[in-house]
């Protein structure tokens, strides 16, 4: 038991400067061996969790627990805030946590007041009462008493440690503070911010209960004067209309961001300080022909470009496509601006925020590559629609080949695009529509001058058997899409919606290939399993939503109580202990898997089924006396008693299954029954 009573490091500990727990080591290390009153001194808390395991940052996210320390200083001794490095992002299931995997130091100023009176030569002691959290799969809570002497004098010498301080200062954010705005929508947060040039800044709020740490953040609007960051709203947020602190991270640098709050975004992106208007329109012309070289893109207007190179087309047909491809961006453009006048933000791509707008695109690539593999050939019927931009050379067909297009790019921001756009998305409705017409007219520019010039056409290469290689090539692009595709869909659901969502997809691709090898009522019934396909991801994703919000707030349970559950016991009751805590992040993957199924649910509602927690987010005696009970050092703990008759430890990760077998088989012990 030594081992798991050294989480209580101070009692093995006591007068010294460093200790050792379950997983990690913490020490107080100071920059230099002496203490010098004239001028600021550095000490820190040095932690070093073994391999794979990690502390945590001041917010930590969606579970865990920041250090914490208690500092008994000598009068006259003054100690400042935490220097924080720059945390990096934890993933676990479908949780995000900020923190640091190996060590880290945690640095603060120590100062010497105007009343201290110390003599140089003289001794003082510094003392701290530290808390910390290291977690891997599951987490162990520790607590230290760390105490260092100093010597009082002018004369420092460098400690072993001062490279560690030196190499941590470049770990720290930058001192420079950045000024924003935000404003608040029914579901998100929109921080406006300047922030140096970088592609991958995300914003990390320093209270756990401003966002969605696990939701993508979104950049809707970026100029040379103005970055806007869209964000979903925590369910705790509170609209106090107060500043909100971030850290704004790219991983490698960072700034602290205080954002006040707006009525509305700015609107000086448009004013004199931004590009002249045409420029934005020359920048969204270029970004627009550049867009057709995207992946999403290419392959279809290539089969459309080798297809109709041959063809003496109509004047009205030859525009079509520009047409399809100006009415769709217009009808975006028209989106944004009605959107915005109701308060809310959107951005380009903006529908790729919704699952099923994801889920549905999934289907529409998958049918590409489809076609493309020659596993899909109706020629009536509605899916007429959905091939027609590769056979036919009519006038409907080319303007869906536009429609499509822009569909399929609506992911993709090409080179000069999101400059132009992020002025589209705060100026006024009038130069809003004419960026975006200004991105179709490019968009549409190299396949038009293709329709309408033979002598361009001519360019292309002449048709032969290699274009059937190359179409079946082009295929591969669109299958990759569609795994980029699902793993969005994953971060925006969970991985139960993801796996219905990649079973549908091989249905719907088995179902496609029966249906080119039926004929009669059998090729109706696989049309038909092609849109049962289509509608079960939304079906039972809308399910399992219903199901959670339902169990989360229908859950009840005893608080742990040693003597209650002693009573139960002796009552001959089911009795199922869950020993938990809020940093757990193990813990809450087993409350959103196993304990908020419906199964779970129906069974602890049985009258003679008790449910038990023990929250040990906070130090709790009796829950770790519970603990040490089973030879455990932090939580999880599941143990389900039939009575005194017997007890089961369950497994740190569950499932339903697991759960609801424990409780029937506590049930038949006490019922007697074999």
């Amino acid at each position: 038991m030594l081992w798991l009573t050294s989480i209580y490091a101070e009692l093995l500990y006591a007068e010294q400067s460093s200790a050792t727990g379950p997983h990690i080591q913490v020490q107080l290390v100071s920059e230099y061996t002496q203490l010098n009153p004239t001028q600021t001194n550095w000490i820190g808390i040095l932690l070093k969790p073994e391999p794979h395991w990690h502390t945590y940052w001041r917010n930590p996210g969606d579970s865990g627990e920041a250090p914490s320390m208690q500092w008994q200083l000598p009068s006259g001794l003054s100690v400042g805030e935490i220097i924080w490095p720059i945390p990096q992002q934890i993933n676990v299931a479908h949780l995000v946590n900020y923190g640091y995997e190996g060590q880290n130091l945690l640095m603060l100023p120590l100062t010497f007041t105007s009343s201290a009176q110390y003599q140089l030569g003289q001794q003082i002691e510094i003392k701290v009462d530290l808390s910390w959290l290291v977690c891997q799969e599951d987490c162990v809570p520790g607590w230290a008493t760390l105490t260092k002497t100093f010597e009082i004098s002018n004369q420092q010498q460098p400690s072993a440690f001062k490279p560690l301080f030196a190499q941590t200062r470049q770990r720290h954010p930058q001192a420079q503070k950045l000024s924003g705005r935000y404003e608040i929508t029914d579901k998100h947060i929109v921080v406006s911010a300047n922030p140096p040039t970088s592609e991958k800044w995300q914003l990390l709020p320093l209270k756990s209960s401003i966002i969605q740490h696990n939701k993508p953040q979104q950049i809707v609007a970026s100029t040379p004067t103005q970055t806007s960051f869209t964000v979903l709203r925590s369910d705790y947020f509170i609209d106090d209309k107060q500043p909100i602190e971030f850290l704004l991270s790219d991983g490698e640098s960072a700034y602290y961001l205080t954002a006040q709050y707006n009525t509305g975004l700015t609107t000086a992106a448009v004013g004199t300080e931004s590009p002249h208007l045409a420029l934005i329109l020359l920048m969204a012309l270029a970004g627009g022909i550049i867009l057709n070289l995207m992946p999403c893109v290419l392959p279809v207007l290539s089969i459309k470009a080798l297809s109709l190179q041959q063809q003496n087309l109509p004047t009205l047909t030859k525009f079509a496509y520009l047409l399809g491809v100006l009415i769709s961006f217009n009808l975006f453009a028209l989106a944004i601006v009605i959107f915005r006048q109701g308060g809310e933000s959107l951005g380009w791509g903006f529908q790729m925020q919704s699952p099923w707008f994801v889920a549905l695109m999934a289907f529409l690539f998958l049918a590409i590559a489809l076609m493309l593999l020659d596993q899909i050939k109706i020629s009536n019927g509605l899916t007429n629609l959905g091939q027609s931009w590769v056979s036919s050379h009519g006038f409907a067909s080319q303007f869906a080949t536009g429609v499509l297009a822009v569909l399929v790019a609506s992911p993709c921001t090409a080179p000069f695009m999101a400059a132009s756009i992020g002025v589209a998305m705060v100026s006024p409705p009038l130069q809003t529509m004419l960026i975006f017409t200004s991105l179709a007219l490019g968009f549409a520019l190299p396949l038009t001058v293709i329709f309408c010039l033979p002598k361009v056409a001519k360019l292309l290469p002449k048709p032969g058997a290699w274009m059937e290689s190359f179409r079946q090539f082009l295929a591969f692009p669109m299958l990759a899409t569609v795994i980029w595709l699902v793993w969005i869909y994953l971060n925006q659901t969970n991985s139960s919606a993801q796996l219905i969502l990649l079973s549908a997809l091989l249905l719907f691709a088995l179902f496609c290939w029966l249906a080119q090898h039926s004929k009669g009522g059998l090729k109706v019934l696989c049309g038909l399993a092609i849109i049962a396909c289509i509608v079960a991801p939304f079906y039972f994703s809308k399910t399992q939503v219903a199901i959670e919000q339902k169990t989360q707030h229908t859950q009840s349970y005893l608080k742990y109580d040693a003597n209650k559950l002693a009573e139960l016991k002796a009552n001959n009751q089911v009795v199922l202990v869950n020993m938990t805590a809020d940093w757990c992040i193990t813990c809450k993957v087993n409350e959103q898997v196993a304990f908020n199924s419906s199964q779970v649910q129906t069974a602890l509602a049985d009258d003679s089924v008790h449910y038990m927690v023990g929250d040990w987010t906070n130090k709790n005696s009796q829950i770790l006396s519970f603990l040490q009970q089973y030879q455990r050092a932090g939580v999880p703990l599941y143990v389900v008693y039939a009575g005194n008759h017997s007890e089961q430890v369950l497994p740190q990760l569950l499932t339903p299954a697991m759960l609801i077998e424990a409780i029937n088989l506590a049930k038949k012990e006490l019922n007697h029954e074999s």
